[in-house]
């Protein structure tokens, strides 16, 4: 997917403000002139510059023209100009797992005298691009993050690549954009699926079916798991059993509507992996309205091991999410990154299954 053209012109300019090429106060090329040597149109351009103004390296004068701002020409010093705040930037703060995650930062961070700006992106890629502007403006030391649909290709790549330019170190969690090679921590969800589907093999499953999410790079490496772990015991997905959704689709997949479509397609299958316990949740709910009960008609199990998994409620098998550990871990990481710029840690932590009732054995 090719890069927009704004996003282009916003990283040539850094580059040039960066270089030394325009420097403090120095008026940048005009609409006009960029246009012509761009061959690009004029709203392209104001959208380059806006971009660049709320990252605070522009500054529009009116009547004047555009210039570098004084406190972002040239490249920065951090080991001079260290804000001792971090960002810490995720997709949502109710969820489940979050609380843990945050809790986690925030012990390691006040450790070592650092506090945190939190930014929620509800999965939106606007709201991403809005965030991770604020941040950069405000200045941060260094950024946590929650990728948003870190499946898809991101339209935002030119404002992390700003981050890095910056010598601002990131880590990432849950799940990271393809080709970055910045750190980050995350659940190893292929085991995590392979460790399910295990499972299920045996307690006789053959016929496995799924729901995952398609938008967020965790729904595709756990289906991959389910798809690894059925091919080690010489096993195959059909491709009818396994339901896609989207952030945007989820409340009408499971708001009662979609109950017949959802249990025909899962109607060969003795056993179904969810993306996570929320979504085994959801599919227990449309289970019972029609009629039909875990595990006695269908197996279902999930991730991350929530309170929907306790016995009280669902009773669900799943996969542990270590919430505070993985906030711990990307703080520390995060501090050695602040030490050491080159620094770089990739950690992909071990799952562990949580059986309780939510399969039937079949042998």
């Amino acid at each position: 997917m090719a890069q927009p053209k704004y996003q282009l012109l916003q990283q040539w300019l850094r580059d040039q403000i960066n270089s030394g090429e325009y420097t403090a106060n120095q008026q940048i090329p005009t609409e006009l002139e960029l246009a012509e040597q761009f061959g690009y149109s004029r709203q392209t351009i104001r959208q380059a510059i806006s971009g660049l103004e709320q990252e605070g390296l522009l500054k529009r004068t009116p009547g004047r023209g555009t210039f570098v701002c004084q406190q972002n020409a040239g490249r920065v010093n951090r080991s001079e100009s260290r804000t001792r705040r971090v960002g810490v930037l995720t997709t949502y703060l109710d969820d489940y797992i979050f609380p843990g995650i945050i809790n986690g930062i925030e012990r390691v961070l006040s450790r070592h005298d650092y506090l945190f700006t939190l930014g929620l992106t509800h999965n939106k890629t606007l709201n991403e691009a809005t965030a991770l502007q604020k941040l950069l403006a405000a200045g941060v030391d260094g950024l946590i993050i929650e990728g948003t649909k870190t499946a898809l290709p991101t339209p935002n790549e030119g404002i992390l690549q700003s981050f890095r330019d910056a010598g601002i170190p990131m880590v990432f969690i849950n799940g990271c954009y393809d080709g970055a090679n910045d750190s980050y921590v995350l659940m190893d969800d292929v085991q995590s699926g392979e460790l399910l589907t295990q499972h299920l093999i045996d307690q006789g499953h053959t016929q496995i079916g799924g729901i995952f999410k398609s938008d967020d790079i965790q729904g595709v490496k756990r289906y991959e798991g389910v798809v690894k772990g059925m091919q080690k015991n010489n096993g195959h997905i059909k491709d009818d059993c396994i339901l896609w959704y989207t952030t945007e689709d989820v409340r009408y997949l499971f708001e009662g509507s979609m109950d017949e479509m959802i249990l025909k397609r899962l109607a060969d299958s003795t056993a179904v992996v969810c993306y996570n316990d929320e979504i085994a949740a959801k599919l227990i709910d449309v289970l019972r309205r029609a009629g039909k009960r875990v595990p006695d008609d269908l197996s279902v199990v999930g991730f991350d091991n929530s309170p929907f998994a306790g016995s009280l409620l669902y009773n669900l098998t799943t996969v542990t999410y270590p919430a505070a550990d993985i906030g711990e871990t990307a703080a520390n990481v995060l501090m050695r990154c602040l030490e050491d710029p080159e620094h770089r840690e990739h950690i992909k932590i071990k799952p562990n299954i949580v059986e309780r009732g939510s399969v039937r054995c079949l042998k």
